[in-house]
């Protein structure tokens, strides 16, 4: 895969599914998994079905036909798709610089002493 992409939400919830599970997966093991993360309309084994056949074509998922199964694997690793999520979240709220993203995460508050060293901890190991 040479681009990955921000995802929709409710396919977003099923790669964190699949991420979470030992692989390979199949169609009604995540419907059973998502029963609380998706909506109703979203949740039903059909579109649970159609959601992983379009992650496979974007190429987040790969598949494999085992007997009347269709075993679904991780093509994109969590980690690589958390950058995108954060380089997104970063461009949208931090005007693409690191110390924007922190000002608009910390919203004017007060930073206690104990948040301060961690982040000074976190920066001195960069």
């Amino acid at each position: 895969m040479n681009t990955v992409k921000k995802l929709p939400d409710a396919e977003f919830e099923i790669m964190k599914a699949v991420w979470r599970s030992d692989e390979p997966i199949t169609s009604p093991m995540l419907t059973e998994k998502l029963k609380y993360a998706l909506s109703d309309k979203d949740r039903k084994p059909q579109t649970v079905m159609t959601m992983l056949v379009r992650l496979e074509k974007k190429g987040f998922l790969r598949s494999e036909k085992k007997g009347k199964e269709r075993l679904f694997y991780s093509a994109v690793s969590e980690k690589e798709y958390m950058e995108v999520e954060a380089e997104s979240f970063r461009g949208k709220f931090g005007s693409g610089s690191f110390s924007g993203l922190v000002k608009a995460l910390n919203g004017g508050e007060k930073i206690s002493e104990e948040d301060i060293e961690e982040l000074r901890s976190w920066l001195d190991n960069m």
